[in-house]
Order: C-alpha cells, then structure tokens, then sequence
C-alpha cells in the first residue's frame, strides 16, 4: 500500500486546481463559524462547580440574588467652580436627579430593581438639612466619607449575559439623557456587568490588531527572505490555516477567553515552520530534479517530518484537556485544533500553489 503522503504529492501534480480549489471551498465554509464566536469574559463561569465555595456562591446567588449589579455612579465637583454648582450628594438636586431616573428605570421591562438613596425620600427634598436628616436616620451608605459620591444599583429582569447586559446600558444612558441634569453632577455607568461587556470590546479589538499586526510582519519577513511569490506561497497557507481555526472555534462554540486572545498570533508563530519547511524544500529539489521529481521528493520526506514535530506539541496543548478551569481546557483544545488545520493548509495548499505558479511560469516560458 503505497505512503498517504506519496498519494498527496501525486494528488498535487495530478489535481492541482482541485486541491486549491477545495482548500477555497472549506474556507467559506469556516468562515461562516466567524460571526459565532462566543466571547467569554465571566471568569466565574470558567470554575469548576464541584468546588466548595463555588457550591455556595451559587446558592447564595440562587436565594439573595446576584451580586453582580450594574451600578451607576454620580459624582460632584469638589470645587465650586460656579455658585450654582452641586458640590455635596446630599444637595436636593441630586436627590431630584436620582428619584427621576430610579422612577424612570422602573418602569423598563429590562430592569427588575433600582436601589439608591432617593428611595428614602416620599417627595423630592427641598432643603438639605432635611436630606441629612433622612440620611441620620438610616444605617445603609449610600455615600462616600466626604459626599463627593454616590451611587445607584441596578439589577436586571432577565439573565446577565453580555447581551442583555449591553441593551439594559444602552437604556441607561438614554434614560440619563433624559433626566435633569445639574452643574457640577458627573454620571457614569460602572459595575461588573458592563467591565465584562468592556472586556469583550477590547478582546475583540486586541484580536483584530493582532493578528493583522502579526500576519503583516510575517508577510514581509517571507517576501523578503523567500521572494513575493514563494513568501506568498508560504504565508497564504498559514492565513487560511488560522481562518480555518476561528472558523471552527465558531462553529464548534469553542469562546473566546482572556486565555485565548493571543491564539491567532500564536497560530502563526506555529504554523509559519510548517509551510516554511515545505517550501523551501520543494524549491530545493525542483531546481535539481524538476517539478514532478522534487514534488514527489519534498512533500513526502519534509510532510513525514513537520508530522512528527507537530504531533508532539498537539499532545502538550491535549493535556491541558485535563485542567480543572474550563478555559485552561478551552485554550489547549483552540491550540491542537489550530495546530492541526494549520499544518492541514501547509500540507494541502502550499505545494499546489508552487506547482500551480511554476506550470504558469514554464507556460509563460515556452511562448
């Protein structure tokens, strides 16, 4: 039975355009998994259950609510840099603003709750030793030491996904549009919720910038080693290899984690060896033996090599299949199956774009 890998290398003299075409094939389809990639920044969600105080966050989340409020935080200018400005929580301004906003956000079907210290007033306040008063009489904080700040707890009507959490800030802020609004009173939108939803705007963004940051570099050290050709043949490869990769992770609702932000970068930092070995080497044999002849030379030796080497480092990244934390797991099973698509490209797409481009050339040549 003959070598897989002799069977590939004929496959690349005798179907070349099958074998490119077939690679473009499979990366549309992929790609479609690009739109799907979840992003997970909930790093309690990555725990393992079984652990002891996991259990019992879990049932105090279930009995008392989550603890994790989307809070709006209203400052005042320490300074009057205006007579009219509010420099203290406990002015009746305040007190205005946030009774208008709570009664506002109560009344969106998103939002299950709102807490803040206007709901210790009935009617808003007209003077402020009558705020102090209120605020003498009860044990809760609702601000800070010097009264520069307070704040405001949210709590949703539905799940706190990312999702959810990102519609209930967009009426938060429509709602803070809406309210009066006083000089000297600053207003943000804070809380655990909303850093996540954050996070997954820069992760998005830092993966981006990576990865074109990355594939540019790469791109020119090829062309400027190898030649624009024979680097583009390298790299194109490699790229298409790592779509391969964020397509899968997409359909197969692999997320996307702090852990495996760099995954792209790291791809090609892995993947580059592969199509590097094949290229140079079928240049190598090509111009001592001919096209067919180095094919038949390079693809099986250098293919049985780059498989062994490979098949090593996809054994290291399995093993962290057997960590505890979800994304440890997460991040070895991106790291083997971009290892492997990459190496997959390399293997498939590489040699045919050499065959293909060096049958143009003698093309070209015999005219």
């Amino acid at each position: 039975m003959e070598n897989p890998l002799n069977l590939l290398a004929r496959a690349h003299l005798e179907h070349t355009d099958k074998i490119i075409a077939f690679c473009l094939l499979l990366t549309v389809i992929l790609s479609l998994g690009l739109p799907q990639i979840q992003l997970q920044t909930n790093f309690q969600e990555s725990l393992p259950d079984s652990l002891p105080p996991i259990k019992a966050q879990e049932k105090v989340e279930a009995n008392f609510g989550s603890s994790n409020s989307i809070i709006v935080l209203f400052q005042t200018n320490e300074k009057k840099l205006e007579e009219n400005f509010v420099t203290d929580v406990r002015d009746p301004r305040m007190i205005r603003t946030l009774n208008f906003l709570e009664q506002e956000l109560q009344n969106e079907p998103s939002i299950a709750s709102v807490n803040s210290m206007a709901s210790l007033f009935e009617e808003n306040p007209d003077l402020k030793k009558e705020v102090k008063r209120v605020l003498s009489q009860t044990e809760a904080s609702f601000t800070n030491r010097d009264y520069t700040a307070t704040t405001m707890f949210i709590q949703l009507s539905n799940d706190m996904t990312e999702e959810n959490v990102r519609e209930a800030t967009r009426t938060i802020r429509e709602n803070i549009e809406q309210s009066p609004r006083y000089p000297g009173i600053s207003i943000q939108i804070t809380g655990t919720p909303v850093m996540r939803n954050v996070l997954s705007d820069v992760l998005i963004t830092d993966t981006v910038t990576i990865i074109a940051v990355a594939s540019a570099l790469i791109w020119v050290l090829l062309a400027a080693v190898r030649g624009p050709v024979y680097g583009t043949a390298t790299f194109a490869p490699l790229f298409i290899g790592l779509l391969w990769a964020l397509g899968a992770m997409g359909l197969l609702g692999i997320p996307m984690t702090i852990a495996t932000i760099a995954i792209g970068s790291m791809l090609l930092g892995l993947g580059v060896e592969y199509g590097s070995f094949i290229s140079e080497r079928i240049v190598e044999e090509t111009s001592e033996q001919g096209l067919e002849d180095g094919i038949m030379t390079a693809v099986p030796n250098t293919g049985k090599a780059v498989l062994g080497s490979s098949t090593t480092d996809l054994v290291g990244f399995l093993a962290l299949l057997l960590a505890s934390i979800s994304f440890m797991r997460d991040l070895g099973l991106t790291l083997a199956l971009g290892e492997g698509l990459t190496l997959a490209a390399a293997l498939l797409l590489t040699p045919a774009l050499i065959v293909k481009y060096e049958r143009w050339k003698q093309e070209g040549d015999g005219e």
